[in-house]
């Protein structure tokens, strides 16, 4: 993430919270990540599992994620155990409903950000 100037916020469950400058840079990271794990080589024992499969109606195959992309302001506050900064508000609400509404392997995006 850092590379598209990215910053990591935290992890919830299974899902990564990542804070970028401006849209763009965060759809060009989900994009970039939806085509390394495209690319990526993986064990063949991994690959007989039933949902890691290559399916027909898409080039996936092995691991898939969903991307959810808003932009907006934030509530940003620094968390006094991490040190770290953390973010909340409707923006912060809205790219998660926006990550759980797609399928692996996508990114959607609100209409803010187009």
């Amino acid at each position: 993430a850092a590379s598209y100037g990215g910053y990591e916020v935290k992890t919830i469950g299974d899902s990564f919270m990542v804070a970028f400058e401006n849209a763009m840079d965060a759809v060009c990271f989900g994009f970039a990540v939806q085509e390394g794990l495209v690319h990526a080589t993986w064990p063949a024992e991994l690959l007989e599992l039933e949902h890691l499969r290559m399916i027909e109606s898409g080039p996936w195959c092995g691991l898939r994620v969903r991307v959810g992309v808003h932009c907006g302001e934030v509530d940003v506050q620094l968390n006094p155990l991490t040190g770290r900064y953390d973010y909340f508000g409707n923006t912060v609400n809205k790219a998660a409903r926006m990550e759980g509404t797609c399928v692996g392997g996508a990114v959607a995006v609100t209409q803010e950000v187009l």
